[in-house]
């Protein structure tokens, strides 16, 4: 199935999935006692990405790949390989915060939490998968 193959309402999805967590975050924000400048300017840039994904994912397959629609498979593969060096990035940056917090003594829970959620999302991935195939 091609990119023109794909069904119009799924080229709307990246744009109102920005809108919807800009609107909680922006909820979020006030709710802590934020200013509403400051709520508004997260929210701008949110609203501001998404908008222009949206503008862009037919002109670019780049962008069409961030907005969930790659062009083919060799996009496809692309992305997966990208999501695979973020998911390392993420492993080693909560590997180091929670090193570092425990080397100063400090309270380390969120870097050991993150920790917990790659892990668990990896072990997940390979049991979910291994399922599958």
């Amino acid at each position: 199935m091609t990119t023109s193959d794909k069904p119009r309402g799924r080229a709307y999805g990246a744009a109102l999935s920005g809108l919807v967590i800009g609107a909680v975050l922006i909820g979020i924000e006030l709710s802590q006692g934020a200013s509403v400048a400051g709520a508004l300017g997260g929210l701008i840039i949110i609203v501001l990405y998404s908008l222009g994904i949206f503008i862009l994912q037919n002109r670019s397959e780049t962008i069409s790949t961030l907005a969930g629609r790659p062009v083919d498979e060799r996009w496809t593969q692309i992305n997966t390989q990208a999501l695979a060096v973020a998911a390392t990035f993420a492993a080693i940056v909560s590997l180091g915060g929670f090193a570092v917090m425990e080397a100063l003594g400090r309270d380390n829970w969120q870097f050991a939490f993150m920790c917990l959620v790659v892990a668990g999302g990896y072990f997940g991935g390979l049991i979910w998968f291994r399922w599958r195939s």
